[in-house]
């Protein structure tokens, strides 16, 4: 009886342990964190500045990811692929209008990094996404 519970309650621990924070397994995020909690980045300029750089390193890590697909692909899944990429950047740009229009109506300088993280995070989603479908390539290599 008590060999069935053993792996029974290891298993019931592993699926009720809290996940490691997003920030330690992903670099940008980390990096994010570090900048928005030091405290000669209170500032609301400061907080933004965070945002916007972690913005760019998930841009470049989502363009890394996305070359890295396409020289793996076959051609009608990189036609795909690119297909998939050009509506995402569509959406992309007109996420941000709505954003910008959204915050538009707000006063106070709280919305001005508010709006640095919305933006933030969906290059962020966009750049693990891909990222996935690398390490979902990696599988049968």
């Amino acid at each position: 009886m008590s060999k069935i519970l053993i792996p029974i309650a290891l298993l019931l621990l592993a699926c009720i342990a809290p996940a490691a924070p997003v920030a330690a397994r992903d670099p940008t995020a980390a990096s994010l964190a570090r900048c928005l909690d030091d405290p000669a980045k209170a500032s609301t300029g400061a907080q933004t500045d965070c945002e916007a750089t972690a913005t760019k390193a998930y841009d470049r890590r989502m363009n890394t990811a996305f070359a890295a697909l396409a020289t793996r692909l076959p051609p009608e899944a990189r036609a795909r692929l690119r297909q998939a990429q050009r509506a995402w950047l569509v959406f992309r740009d007109a996420e941000a209008n709505a954003r910008s229009a959204l915050y538009a109506t707000r006063q106070g300088t709280m919305y001005v990094p508010m709006e640095a993280n919305a933006e933030t995070r969906l290059t962020r989603d966009r750049a693990l996404q891909l990222e996935a479908y690398l390490r979902t390539l990696a599988i049968d290599s």
